[in-house]
């Protein structure tokens, strides 16, 4: 897996490049780009049971996340990208709420990621803002709803996927890579 080498920020700048220049590819913006996101102790996201879980990569193991830009949160810095974060299959969208305990709850929510990315309002639940951090190949997603929450794994395997702040246990820091179209 040589391939998630590439520098993060050169890999959020090509995705953004595409939906926001579109010239002469408007069939491809009716389709998100599929990615395969993992942690940096080599455990896997995938949605199982509508739940996000991260668990190390295995033959029962295969869905991606699908990504595409918030065009409608203006980036304020050009290594900080705003991003919808879907299952699959298209009909899910990641949601950050008010749990009401102080702590964000992170699911998936009945929510067409295209419709999202086509109706261009901030809609900031659903929004991440993903940067380069730790290293060129690693990456963070920030809450815009709840700015100082990150996705986070556990350092136990086959664990939700939720909300934490950096430098504590759970882990923060990502690597993804683009897979293309089934």
């Amino acid at each position: 897996m040589e391939s998630h080498k590439e520098i993060v920020d050169e890999k959020l700048e090509h995705l953004f490049k595409h939906f926001h220049e579109p010239a002469g590819r408007e069939e491809l913006l009716h389709e998100p780009w599929l990615y395969q996101i993992w942690d940096i102790n080599q455990k896997f996201l995938f949605l199982k049971n509508d739940v996000l879980i991260a668990e190390p990569l295995n033959s029962n193991t295969g869905d991606l996340i699908t990504l595409v830009p918030n065009r409608c949160i203006k980036q304020t810095n050009e290594k900080i990208f705003p991003i919808f974060m879907g299952s699959q299959d298209e009909t899910q969208t990641l949601c950050c709420e008010d749990s009401g305990s102080g702590q964000p709850n992170l699911k998936f929510v009945k929510e067409h990621i295209m419709s999202l990315y086509k109706e261009c309002q901030e809609c900031k639940k659903f929004t991440f803002y993903a940067k380069s951090e730790g290293s060129k190949e690693t990456c963070s997603f920030e809450s815009a709803e709840f700015p100082g929450w990150f996705l986070s794994t556990s350092s136990e395997s086959s664990k939700p996927v939720g909300l934490s702040h950096q430098g504590g246990a759970d882990i923060t820091l990502f690597y993804f890579e683009e897979k293309k179209q089934l």
